[in-house]
């Protein structure tokens, strides 16, 4: 589902924003101090969307939201006009582990985030698929449905959960084949949830996408219409590279700044398949004021004012 000769030119790119509405772009912002701070954290950054966790993402432990901390958090959101709401995962689940108290604890988590994320009103819910060491990927695919069909049956009402590819090859992620594999598994296990995808690039170049190349963004927008079809794509991931392309390695860099670099990153996000999808930066932390240098590159990139 290749994009037009032009779909990356910064012309093509101003007629293109002129004709439609704002795009949707933020960040993923802390959750510290409570949900509600979340939002005032979003305002600052000029966020029209955002990511945040729902808990501590790397420890099992959880904690259950008071209704109180929930309303809040509605209200403020919805007063901010900040849609759509992403829940990122906690990076420990593995719904595909083989180790038996790993898949355990990994439904356990993911039915309480999955059911959290209903309850704050987060409209997708982003989830890496992980990884089946060294048994057969088939194997992998099969059991990531049963653990995310298992824990979509205890939480009871879910968001979209979203699928993202990443950037190690050992993984399910960094196959879109798998990833298709997997969404064809789940509508058989788990026929009542809604399954998509969630493109990031930093993950992508890593994977061998040279988004660099045109053509190469071609292949990567081909490659998830064959495993799945391009609308089940409902979030870009907006992350520059420290590393080369192929690396295998997931360390996300600011906007401009990476091995990716700004005519790789507008190939992408201006894709004619894709130049509509709400956009998250999940650049590193340092203040709100080089957040907002990376939600302004964004911007010039996609050919939207500041």
């Amino acid at each position: 589902m290749p994009g037009n000769a032009e779909s990356g030119s910064p012309s093509a790119t101003r007629r293109a924003a002129e004709t439609r509405r704002p795009r949707r772009l933020g960040f993923h912002v802390s959750i510290a101090g409570g949900l509600p701070k979340a939002v005032g954290r979003a305002v600052e950054r000029e966020c029209s969307a955002f990511q945040v966790f729902c808990g501590n993402p790397r420890a099992w432990a959880t904690r259950r939201r008071t209704p109180d901390e929930i309303a809040a958090f509605r209200r403020e959101r919805r007063d901010a006009d900040l849609s759509p709401l992403a829940v990122h995962a906690c990076y420990l689940i593995n719904p595909c582990a083989s180790d038996r108290s790993v898949f355990d604890r990994s439904v356990t988590r993911l039915a309480h985030e999955l059911s959290t994320a209903a309850r704050i009103g987060a409209e997708l819910y982003v989830l890496h698929p992980g990884s089946a060491g060294d048994r057969p990927p088939a194997r992998g695919v099969r059991r990531a449905a049963r653990a995310i069909a298992r824990a979509a049956e205890r939480a009871g009402r879910c968001p979209c959960l979203l699928l993202e590819d990443t950037a190690s090859l050992r993984g399910l992620g960094g196959s879109f084949k798998r990833l298709g594999e997997l969404v064809g598994e789940l509508e058989s296990a788990a026929p009542h949830l809604n399954v998509g995808l969630a493109l990031d690039s930093c993950h992508a170049f890593a994977a061998g996408y040279d988004l660099r190349d045109r053509a190469e963004v071609d292949r990567l927008v081909e490659d998830a219409d064959a495993a799945a079809g391009i609308s089940r794509v409902r979030l870009i991931h907006a992350n520059d590279s420290r590393d080369p392309c192929g690396s295998g390695r997931d360390r996300h860099w600011h906007i401009g700044r990476g091995t990716i670099g700004e005519k790789g990153l507008r190939n992408l996000l201006c894709h004619t398949a894709l130049d509509e999808l709400p956009v998250i930066m999940e650049t590193p932390w340092e203040s709100a004021e080089v957040d907002l240098e990376n939600l302004n590159a964004v911007r010039r990139l996609i050919g939207e004012p500041r």
